[in-house]
């Protein structure tokens, strides 16, 4: 990189790192982005240049920690059942969710009511993590496990939908706790992947 993106590179990672500990230690309402700017050693004006709103700030970091967290899930997973591979995915995504709670529900909420360009780009961010999971959904069919017939991409969202339910009732407060949210999933998830073993059958 030329010295100019390098600068640009080294804000960034600045506005990162003070948006993060200041909206982990005092949450996202308390948190303004003047706090924010000063604790990155920058202009406010120069925050807004690069997250024009508080809450574009606080998609970009909580997105930044589920990619590390979805990387790491399919780097370590240990190729298997596709139940049980599906299940290392989601509850790695679903631990990652729960180390900061109150700003995951914050983040849910922003990202479900976001517009514009914004809800695009969303929408390809949440379009990766389906394609990843049809990936699975192949190497179960090449297995056996799956009918051949099935669409890998229809089979993955109605996997991420299960999913999203059960995190979106969790965080709401509907499920009272992560571990009753993990065990929902795996039964609706088991429900699922029945129904399309029998159609292979």
């Amino acid at each position: 990189m030329n010295r100019r993106a390098r600068r640009k590179e080294e804000t960034l990672r600045r506005i990162e790192k003070a948006g993060w500990r200041l909206l982990t230690s005092r949450g996202y309402e308390a948190t303004s982005t003047r706090e924010i700017a000063e604790a990155a050693d920058i202009a406010a004006g120069t925050l807004f240049n690069y997250f024009p709103e508080k809450r574009s700030l606080l998609i970009h970091l909580m997105q930044g920690q589920i990619d590390r967290a979805l990387d790491e899930a399919f780097a370590t997973m240990t190729a298997s059942t596709l139940e049980a591979e599906l299940t290392y995915v989601f509850s790695a995504l679903t631990r990652c969710y729960a180390k900061e709670r109150r700003l995951s529900r914050v983040f849910i909420k922003e990202l479900l009511f976001t517009d514009g360009q914004r809800r695009t780009k969303s929408a390809a961010w949440t379009f990766d993590l389906v394609k990843r999971v049809a990936n699975l959904v192949r190497n179960a069919q090449r297995r056996g496990e799956l009918d051949p017939s099935i669409d890998p991409m229809e089979a993955a969202q109605q996997v991420f939908s299960t999913h999203y339910f059960g995190l979106v009732t969790w965080l709401g407060g509907t499920i009272p706790s992560q571990a009753a949210q993990e065990k929902q999933f795996t039964a609706s998830l088991r429900l699922l992947l029945r129904g399309l073993r029998r159609s292979a059958a």
